[in-house]
């Protein structure tokens, strides 16, 4: 039994996801689970899809095992991002998980070990914080201080957060191999296509616009999209109401930023604008958004410990497998979201934040919501 663990977003599931689980399987996993982002997303955003239909899309075409990444850590930075979910797929115990499947821009694996060696060494390096401070964003600080070689693995978006993958699993997974797949076809965040695929950043523009995109994904279903723009009232309540103790609570947000937050905002009549006014050269927009997003939610730094709970959104009989073999867990797992979060008082915590993220997803359709009660979900035993 090789059962390979997969950190995703599948916003939405399309071709491309489905090709790497195929060559994740012929890659030797026998099982596969899949660490997902719940409501909320890397980029600062939430689901266009609900996360019961994105899960239930994945073990239909692949997987075997769905848990969720809750918020705060689905809407953070690629180190935690990358953390939580790696522990997620470690606290089902030594050994039952062995392999970490990821697609980058480079698949050589020695290449990207050695990028991670260096990011490690340039955590706490002068020449990054001299570059930021002349106005370079912390990636591409880190990418000029790696060197030319080292610098061009830098430059590619996926490749980074293999990265973050592979510093992960050596912190707290050192029995976890990472695997590298080459992204196939459209590449990150791309607006380029091809007959069958594309990337996740298109599919969601065909979605909003009401445009067909029933060829990049295996299967087309009827769902009720959201996005955010259709709740910019919400989010500019957010931004006009927030003293700056509570900016200074917020994940990604300096003292800096936070006074840069107060003087931008006025004037701003619209997120959009809001967005371009505090945007600038040291600070990228995705994590301006982030930041955003968790203000919205509540989420404070204080919130980026550990996942205290691992919930599974789908299963099918090798997911069971993968379940029945995680005999010294770390982390609690199960379906039940109230069984879960009396764990703890972070337990509830986490949970709490994880809700209102998916009442602003309800929130965010063209139509009046339908509001999703998180404790009657029914997830279901696929087949």
């Amino acid at each position: 039994m090789v059962t390979a663990g997969i950190i995703a977003e599948y916003n939405p599931f399309h071709n491309g996801h489905k090709y790497h689980i195929e060559e994740t399987r012929r890659a030797g996993a026998t099982h596969i689970a899949v660490v997902m982002s719940g409501t909320a997303v890397q980029r600062g955003d939430i689901a266009v899809m609900s996360k019961y239909l994105r899960a239930e899309q994945a073990v239909k075409y692949g997987a075997d095992l769905v848990i969720e990444l809750p918020a705060p850590y689905s809407c953070s930075g690629g180190e935690i991002f990358a953390s939580a979910a790696v522990k997620l797929l470690a606290g089902l115990g030594e050994g039952v998980v062995n392999m970490l499947s990821f697609g980058s821009e480079c698949s050589d694996i020695v290449c990207l070990k050695a990028a991670a060696d260096i990011s490690d060494s340039l955590a706490s390096s002068d020449e990054v914080k001299r570059l930021v401070s002349s106005g370079m964003s912390y990636p591409a600080a880190v990418a000029a201080a790696a060197g030319h070689e080292a610098g061009g693995v830098f430059s590619s978006p996926n490749n980074v957060l293999a990265v973050e993958y592979i510093k992960s699993i050596k912190k707290h997974a050192p029995w976890i191999s990472p695997y590298a797949i080459c992204r196939n076809g459209a590449q990150h965040d791309s607006f380029e296509h091809g007959k069958d695929f594309a990337s996740a950043t298109y599919i969601r523009d065909l979605i909003f616009k009401g445009e067909d995109h029933s060829s990049f994904v295996p299967e087309a279903v009827a769902f009720d999209p959201s996005f955010l723009e259709y709740a910019d009232k919400i989010i500019m309540y957010s931004v006009m109401t927030a003293d700056k103790d509570v900016l200074l609570r917020t994940p990604d947000i300096s003292e800096n930023l936070a006074n840069r937050f107060i003087k931008a905002r006025n004037g701003c009549r619209s997120a959009a604008e809001f967005l371009a006014a505090l945007k600038s050269k040291n600070v990228t927009l995705a994590r301006i958004r982030r930041a955003l997003i968790c203000l919205v939610l509540g989420i404070q730094k204080e919130d980026l410990q550990p996942p205290p709970y691992g919930r599974i959104l789908a299963f099918n009989r090798r997911g069971q497998e993968i379940l029945a073999l995680s005999k010294n867990r770390t982390v609690a797992y199960g379906t039940s979201l109230k069984r879960l979060e009396e764990l703890s008082v972070f337990a509830a915590r986490i949970s709490e934040i994880e809700r209102r993220a998916v009442v602003l997803r309800d929130l965010c359709v063209k139509k009046k919501p339908d509001f999703t009660n998180e404790y009657t979900v029914k997830i279901k035993l696929t087949q």
